[in-house]
């Protein structure tokens, strides 16, 4: 039986667009988009160039524009979008790691969370990302955390859901 992990935070902006990065970093495939739609723009380009221009040049170029654009969006104007537009992210938050749950506080939230909820989790220098869902995360900021809170928290995260997803 491992002693719960207690941990209390509030996000700052910066810290929340920084998870966000990371957790679309890793979701995302983001050097395959970038290199898929860098050749797609620059074949594109040498098509519209040479002699052999045509529509296929033209989708080409604007195939390779639109998923720049989807990468950028998703790494530079989506996380702040998203931090902007929920309240929640700006509470304070205090969470139990324990055997039986995950427990939930905040001036508007109030649960136990069972770990089955959980699928998948990752971790870096800054952050524990654990997923629940497809689109559905819980961002838990390693400064938060005492480095022996932090190796306990990790034991749990691996015994309860599994091992850290790459």
């Amino acid at each position: 039986m491992t002693s719960p992990v207690s941990v209390t935070f509030a996000f700052t902006r910066d810290e929340y667009v920084l998870a966000m990065k990371r957790h679309y970093r890793s979701s995302l495939k983001v050097g395959r988009d970038v290199i898929a739609g860098s050749l797609a723009l620059a074949a594109g380009v040498y098509l519209l160039m040479s002699s052999s221009g045509g529509w296929t040049a033209w989708a080409l170029a604007i195939a390779g524009v639109v998923l720049l654009l989807m990468v950028a969006f998703a790494l530079f104007l989506l996380p702040g979008m998203i931090y902007r537009s929920q309240p929640k992210l700006k509470d304070e938050y205090s969470l139990i790691f324990a055997d039986d749950g995950i427990g939930f506080k905040t001036s508007s939230i109030d649960s136990t969370l069972q770990w089955s909820l959980y699928q998948s989790w990752l971790s870096d220098d800054d952050f524990y990302i654990m997923y629940h869902g497809k689109r559905d995360l819980s961002v838990i900021p390693r400064r938060s955390l005492s480095d022996k809170d932090d190796e306990r928290l990790r034991q749990m995260l691996t015994e309860k859901i599994g091992p850290p997803s790459s």
